[in-house]
């Protein structure tokens, strides 16, 4: 009897963290990006634009950037160059990261990583858009 109580127990747990939406769903398919863009505003700061449109209401989204110079070396990851709260399922949002690489280097591609969870910017595992654009 303490088993199935046990086993009932841990099933409507991980039940609970399931509706919550308290993990990370890593689905490739669950927006889409537009309008990649990278520029430079000079004096080392870059930004990367485009639109997002999420498939379905997400509580949240990060972007994190990953730069790398003409031989391949990452020079800079910007962690949390942009993130919001709230994306609604087919609205598109306009955003924005930046990122200082002032006396770094100068860089010749960037790494668009999103997610949609937060504190992602350790890990590229997870991320539900991946894409690498030149830089110039």
């Amino acid at each position: 009897m303490n088993k199935k109580a046990i086993i009932l127990g841990i099933l409507v747990l991980l039940a609970v963290v399931t509706i919550s939406g308290c993990t990370s769903s890593g689905n490739k398919n669950s927006v889409n990006v537009t309008n990649l863009k990278v520029s430079s505003e000079g004096y080392g700061m870059y930004y990367v634009t485009c639109d997002i449109v999420p498939i379905q209401d997400t509580s949240y989204l990060e972007m994190v950037l990953v730069w790398y110079d003409a031989s391949g070396a990452v020079i800079e990851r910007s962690p949390l160059a942009w993130n919001i709260n709230d994306a609604k399922a087919g609205q598109t949002i306009k955003a924005r990261g930046t990122a200082s690489l002032y006396q770094k280097g100068y860089p010749a591609k960037v790494q668009v990583l999103i997610f949609d969870s937060s504190f992602s910017g350790g890990s590229d595992k997870g991320n539900i858009f991946n894409q690498t654009i030149p830089v110039g």
